[in-house]
């Protein structure tokens, strides 16, 4: 799940669930085996015995990277299932992870030549990876990254410590030393995490990242969102909406694009009209009225509308098959999806989506010129019609296939940045804007 600002890293995606149950019981599992270790070895249990000696033998740089190593190899086998099949090359670079934490723990706890040298490559190359990930969005930092990579770094800052100054310290100086690397990994990840965040550009690695879909269909050509020449030059515009998402406003630089999503044409320039900017300002206040009914999931349900998109996400999209068949184009009174966000509140509507139906026009209606735009996404994978991931390379699982959807324009209901008609903001946007609306009275079921 995408997942970016001051609150994500204290949140954990579907995704992550399995690492954190496995932070959880990793400390219960370690001790109990320590015990079990100790036991055998006063019983004079020779394996066993050798094991407790190795381990007091071993010194501070080499307890870490154990630790870092262990730590490391457990998270990352822990989430390797629930990305195998929406993130299918991340779920192999966790296998390859693990593979080399194990062969790190090992080398360390036996000792060999240069096990300095293999732990370090080990802890600091997965911590830069990850570091990287998050700088350029493919990744969001949450509660069980945050712990997993804070212990990779602190561990190799441990091993990185010199090592002449590090023996000459009393055990009491050296566990301050470690202490110490704690917060410096923990405030150097928030750091990333805050300027990532900051800089985000739309990028996912998840299903929820670009769940904005529906039944698939070919892609068709028509006018993008100004690029930034366009938005030097084009005179500013803001206008007022009644959707708490705000006002429109242009020019709007759309220029970088989620990975699997794209604008067909990158440069609508043309500066809107008089009687377009009415018609966008229409086109949202009728749709924000049309949808009030929907705010209850229980009446969308009722009214037709079904998961395309898995349930239990952070983000859930409806669609109304009977309004999408229709061939509606853009009709406040038949909105062929909603998207649902799941927060601790309930389920939160957060936008209406238009769909070109499979025989629409060849090109999509633009009642308001280049501030009603459409948006296509080339890295989904179906399954029955249904969305069940994305996969950037366009290559889905088995039992799955890549198709590239039908062109599609949202209509914000929460306070997303970039105002009521911006394509898709990131996922962790649509959260953080869903859990900040009122709470629906009565509170919806999870979406």
């Amino acid at each position: 799940m995408q997942m970016s600002g001051p609150n994500a890293a204290f949140s954990v995606s579907a995704e992550h669930l399995p690492g954190l149950v496995a932070l959880v019981a990793l400390p219960l599992a370690v001790w109990a085996l320590l015990c079990g270790v100790h036991a055998l070895a006063d019983r004079r249990v020779g394996w066993a015995d050798r094991l407790v000696a190795r381990l007091d033998s071993l010194s501070l740089g080499a307890r870490a990277a154990l630790l870092g190593a262990l730590v490391g190899a457990t998270v990352h086998a822990a989430i390797v299932p629930t990305h195998w099949h929406d993130a299918r090359l991340t779920a192999i670079l966790f296998v390859v992870d693990t593979a080399g934490f194990v062969v790190a723990f090992a080398w360390t706890l036996l000792g060999r030549r240069h096990w300095q040298l293999v732990s370090v490559a080990m802890l600091g190359g997965t911590v830069g990876l990850y570091a990287w990930y998050l700088l350029t969005g493919r990744e969001t930092l949450d509660l069980v990254g945050l712990v997993t990579t804070a212990v990779e770094l602190t561990a190799a800052l441990v091993v990185l410590a010199p090592a002449a100054s590090l023996h000459r310290l009393h055990p009491t100086g050296q566990r301050w030393v470690a202490a110490a690397a704690v917060p410096v990994s923990v405030l150097s990840l928030l750091g990333i995490g805050a300027i990532a965040g900051a800089a985000q550009t739309p990028a996912s690695t998840t299903a929820v990242g670009a769940t904005s879909s529906a039944p698939t269909g070919s892609s068709v050509a028509m006018p993008g969102m100004p690029g930034p020449s366009s938005a030097r030059t084009a005179a500013p515009l803001s206008l007022p909406t009644t959707s708490p998402a705000g006002p429109i406003t242009w020019p709007d630089d759309m220029s970088s694009m989620a990975a699997g999503m794209r604008m067909a044409e990158p440069n609508c320039t043309a500066q809107p009209t008089s009687a377009q900017q009415r018609a966008a300002v229409n086109l949202v206040d009728e749709t924000v009225r049309a949808a009030v009914p929907y705010q209850s999931l229980a009446a969308a349900k009722a009214a037709g509308y079904v998961p395309i998109t898995p349930p239990g996400q952070p983000v859930v999209h409806y669609i109304n098959p009977t309004i999408y068949r229709s061939g509606a184009e853009v009709n406040p009174e038949d909105i062929p999806v909603l998207v649902y966000v799941n927060t601790p509140h309930g389920a939160v509507l957060s936008a209406a989506m238009y769909l070109m139906p499979q025989d629409g026009s060849a090109t999509p209606p633009q009642p308001g010129g280049c501030l009603t735009q459409w948006h296509i996404h080339t890295d989904l994978c179906f399954n029955g019609g249904r969305v069940v991931g994305n996969d950037t390379s366009g290559t889905c699982g088995d039992g799955t296939v890549n198709t590239v959807t039908r062109p599609m324009m949202h209509v914000w209901l929460t306070s997303v940045p970039g105002g009521p008609l911006a394509p898709d903001p990131p996922a962790m946007d649509q959260v953080l804007a869903a859990r900040a609306a009122p709470a629906p009275s009565p509170p919806n079921d999870r979406a």
